[in-house]
């Protein structure tokens, strides 16, 4: 499938698309995975990515400095779960472990605010050549994937609908991810948007990642609130140290002394 910067823009001059991460799972993987339709105004095609160098996604002078694709997982093997990185020209490397994902929820009366997961997201760096002797480029892509409460079916009302009126139940395809493409500019952050949060630069396996996510396919709960509570409450707890050099003493007897010292040396 051919790249093409053929599609004409939709938005108003002036207006990017800079989805936040939790924007990208919930309006587009989501209904990417449930085959519903997006908004007319957003162009994300759906494209093998391993079939395409990174120069090829965002050819010289293509109008944005990113590009966001739906694309299917591979398998490296036949059964196993680890994915298929792999291109023609060399490979996607996982870089740091994947992050959660999760949409603010509202507090209740009486409760506390938190946080559902919805996702899932990697940063990869590419490299050219054949692993593990590939040399590392610019480009970089971060995946997003559907977990926990993004994987929850959907109701809602179709043309066949049984005798009681009831709306069919949709499941999300597990397979499709969101990727998000671009270059990173040297000596100079890797295009930070809102929603983004700091990637590890360390490059680790990906088998460890794919262990500690493992559990994460169920709806849960991730109370951000609280960690953020005690640690405003560490900082506020710290006072400041300041050398007793730095201050002036003002006092009366310190004042009326250095006056009678004054007089003496003058006499």
């Amino acid at each position: 499938m051919e790249v093409k910067d053929a599609a004409k823009p939709r938005l108003p001059p002036g207006f990017r698309f800079r989805p936040t991460d939790e924007e990208l799972i919930v309006h587009y993987l989501r209904r990417r995975a449930l085959a519903s339709p997006l908004p007319p105004a957003v162009d994300i095609p759906d494209v093998r990515i391993l079939a395409h160098d990174p120069s090829d996604l965002l050819p010289p002078g293509f109008s944005e400095q990113e590009r966001y694709f739906f694309t299917c997982k591979e398998a490296k093997y036949v059964k196993g779960r680890r994915a298929n990185r792999a291109t023609g020209a060399g490979y996607w490397k996982a870089t740091g472990k994947e992050k959660p994902v999760a949409v603010a929820v509202p507090a209740t009366r009486g409760g506390q605010g938190q946080a559902v997961l919805v996702g899932m997201k990697r940063s990869l760096v590419f490299y050219r050549g054949k692993p593990p002797t590939g040399s590392k480029t610019d480009w970089v892509m971060h995946e997003y994937r559907l977990a926990g409460a993004g994987l929850a079916p959907c109701r809602r009302a179709t043309a066949q609908q049984d005798g009681d009126g009831d709306a069919a139940v949709s499941r999300p395809a597990e397979g499709w991810v969101l990727c998000r493409v671009f270059r990173k500019k040297k000596g100079s952050a890797a295009a930070a948007r809102p929603g983004d949060r700091s990637d590890g630069d360390g490059d680790e396996g990906e088998e460890a990642g794919e262990s500690e996510s493992a559990g994460a396919g169920g709806p849960g709960f991730i109370d951000f609130f609280a960690r953020a509570d005690a640690a405003g409450r560490r900082r506020r707890a710290a006072s400041p140290v300041v050398s007793s050099s730095c201050l002036t003493d003002a006092s009366p007897e310190r004042q009326q002394g250095r006056e009678q010292e004054t007089t003496s040396r003058g006499a």
